[in-house]
């Protein structure tokens, strides 16, 4: 069982250094590629974390780093689980009986969605003291939160959260650039179009990419589905999901409104059991998979910002546009959303 998977370990390395990167657009988060800490890069589902692991990548063979002292692992791929930390060790092994070559030379070890491997930490620590390698992994804010990894790794790692694309960022991903004084040419209009597709349908990297339309709804619908199954109900052992999808909905209708704990209470509690113990729970829930996120009153006063409703913030407008009730465009409301994100960041 050790031998078949040990073979599997070097399937997988053979199968990344035999293949060709694909075309990788860059995002505005730079990182150290020469920092001696371990490099986190964590953040909501589907934000682009694993291409923005390979344009790290790319940036190293610009460099002149020959792709055979890169190690790359996702550790999503079926082949290789279930898998025990301890096993991991065969990872490394089965590198070195590929690459005995490179035994004393620096290794950059790509690991992502690491958060799929119990106690990874404990591995990721020893390689990180007794072998030399920089390391860089990725994990899903829904099982990867950054005081956690700050707690596992003790002071060993820098982290840096990724979000959804940016309008800058996003103008890239459909190629065009913002230049000084484009407001005063032809372009503007071009501009203002994509305003309008950003502001309604938000900028996870794939929606972006995708023309239909009828598909960016349908994509967003099965993020929405991950959100409630995977991120909170399988994560926090969420038992009641008619509750948990009745509370996001009403948050991602209500986007940049203020939401008031006791008046949700006195309401769905007419409807569906519910305790204030619970609801306030299954918020702290919410708030931790980043999809969204409470503004307080400004206040020089804690507790008066305390008292009073917080603002609803959403993390991508696109999944408020696929999953909310809504009567109208709410251009206002869309707009508003995003400055409140943008604030945050």
């Amino acid at each position: 069982d050790i031998m078949f998977k040990k073979e599997i370990f070097k399937l997988i390395i053979k199968e990344f250094q035999n293949s060709s990167l694909p075309n990788i657009f860059d995002r505005d988060l730079k990182i150290p590629l020469s920092s001696k800490k371990i490099i986190t890069i964590y953040g909501p589902r589907r934000c682009g974390k694993s291409f923005y692991f390979l344009s790290l990548i790319k940036k190293l063979l610009q460099k002149g780093i020959p792709k055979k002292r890169i190690l790359y692992v996702s550790f999503e791929d079926d082949r290789i689980l279930p898998l025990d930390f301890q096993e991991l060790t065969l990872l490394l092994e089965a590198y070195f009986e590929l690459y005995p070559e490179n035994k004393e030379e620096e290794i950059f070890i790509f690991f992502d969605e690491i958060q799929n491997i119990k106690n990874w930490e404990i591995f990721i620590r020893r390689i990180y003291e007794k072998e030399k390698v920089k390391i860089f992994i990725t994990g899903s804010s829904s099982k990867l939160l950054s005081y956690e990894i700050a707690t596992s790794l003790r002071g060993r790692t820098i982290s840096y959260p990724l979000y959804p694309l940016n309008f800058r960022e996003f103008l890239y991903f459909k190629g065009e650039t913002i230049e000084k004084d484009f407001e005063y040419t032809e372009k503007r209009f071009k501009i203002k179009k994509y305003l309008e597709e950003y502001l309604e349908w938000g900028s996870f990297p794939e929606i972006v990419l995708e023309k239909d339309f009828t598909l960016k709804r349908k994509i967003l619908s099965e993020y929405f589905g991950l959100l409630v199954y995977r991120d909170l109900k399988d994560r926090f052992s969420i038992e009641n999901t008619a509750l948990i999808k009745d509370l996001l909905k009403l948050l991602f209708t209500n986007i940049s409104s203020y939401f008031s704990v006791n008046s949700y209470f006195k309401v769905t509690r007419q409807r569906m059991p519910l305790s204030r113990k619970t609801l306030s729970f299954y918020l702290s829930c919410v708030e931790e998979t980043q999809y969204f996120s409470f503004l307080p009153v400004f206040s020089y006063s804690l507790k008066f910002q305390r008292v009073n409703p917080k603002k609803i913030i959403c993390l991508d407008n696109g999944l408020r546009s696929a999953v909310a009730f809504k009567f109208s465009q709410d251009r206002g409301k869309l707009a508003e959303n995003l400055v409140g994100l943008t604030l945050q960041m």
